[in-house]
């Protein structure tokens, strides 16, 4: 998939309620089952709260619920548009930036930054390299006054 621009992203994600509806239908999706009646339903969306309801009992389903977007009073166009600069730009994006460009307080952009590393270290796996070691030739040992140099320091 081409990345878009923003010009595209405004375009696709011009409200929260579109965002909404894209992140319910890459989690969950229509005819999804729903966990109350078991059954594949059409789901509509609940104006009141961040969430849709079951054609068929009426269960609530949140898309937010288990997700970054949990708890945040942020609008998700700006969670999205962080997402967005995360994935576009090639050398990361500082806290200071996002509040630049998002327009809010310089805490509420670095808790959105350190979220959003998160679940990217979670997803991309965050383990140490591992393997073995290796050097050149090198001095080891601690610097002693009146010392020369390499003399009394072992070669390795």
């Amino acid at each position: 998939m081409k990345p878009l621009n923003i010009r595209q992203f405004f375009h696709t994600f011009p409200d929260d309620e579109s965002c909404l509806v894209h992140l319910f239908n890459t989690r969950f999706g229509q005819g999804h089952k729903c966990p109350k009646c078991e059954r594949p339903s059409k789901w509509y969306r609940i104006k009141a709260e961040k969430a849709f309801s079951c054609q068929w009992c009426g269960h609530h389903l949140h898309p937010t619920v288990g997700t970054i977007f949990e708890q945040s009073r942020t609008p998700l166009q700006l969670w999205f548009f962080a997402i967005f600069l995360f994935t576009t730009t090639r050398n990361g994006v500082s806290a200071k930036e996002l509040q630049r460009q998002l327009g809010v307080t310089y805490k509420t952009a670095w808790r959105i930054g350190h979220k959003i590393r998160e679940h990217m270290a979670a997803v991309d796996g965050d383990n140490m390299l591992g393997g073995a070691v290796e050097f050149d030739e090198t001095y080891v040992g601690g610097y002693r006054r009146g010392g020369q140099g390499g003399r009394g320091k072992q070669w390795s």
